[in-house]
């Protein structure tokens, strides 16, 4: 489905911006795989009345403070009521102290370099900055629902990230983390 043309400046009043990190080490059975909701993201898309999205542009701008925990997740599925209230208190402590730094990392942004059609989806290349760190990045974005959704992976330390470890890295937090999407246009 081609998109409408148009100017959007969504929030989170239009869908959701999401982190999925999962857990592995030695201890990794006593941890949780997460699903952690960005609060406070605006995304500009660009969509004109000649050649459509693929001559547009995609671009996201995310508070890094403004990450939280919405629950556990257990073989790709939200498991609610997993974590206790401190625990989760616990994990955005830590992700703002250990890993995100947002006092000296504010924000994280994306711009589009190209979009290209492909049927009911788009893949679109940019750079994502994150962390002091700007990296190439591309993703599919799925429009046949009318909106935008899409899922992509990051490597924490190709942005100078350390994946976070307790309990002497007996536990720790995978390297790669899923960045997903599902906004509408609206």
């Amino acid at each position: 489905m081609s998109l409408k043309a148009g100017t959007y400046s969504l929030n989170g009043n239009s869908g959701k911006v999401s982190a999925y990190t999962y857990k592995t080490g030695l201890l990794s059975k006593i941890a949780h795989d997460l699903l952690i909701d960005v609060t406070d993201f605006k995304v500009n898309v660009d969509v004109p009345e000649e050649g459509g999205f693929a001559s547009g542009s995609l671009g996201l701008e995310i508070q890094t403070n403004s990450l939280k925990v919405d629950c556990a997740m257990k073989d790709g599925e939200r498991n609610p009521g997993t974590l206790k209230e401190k625990d989760i208190a616990d994990i955005e402590a830590d992700m703002a102290k250990k890993v995100l730094h947002p006092d000296k990392y504010p924000t994280a942004s994306f711009s589009s370099k190209s979009i290209q059609e492909n049927g009911d989806s788009y893949h679109v290349s940019g750079e994502l900055s994150l962390h002091g760190v700007t990296k190439p990045v591309d993703f599919d974005i799925d429009t046949s629902g009318g909106g935008l959704k899409g899922r992509f992976t990051i490597i924490q330390t190709d942005y100078k990230i350390k994946p976070f470890k307790a309990m002497m890295g007996t536990l720790k937090i995978k390297d790669e983390m899923d960045i997903g999407f599902d906004l509408a246009l609206s």
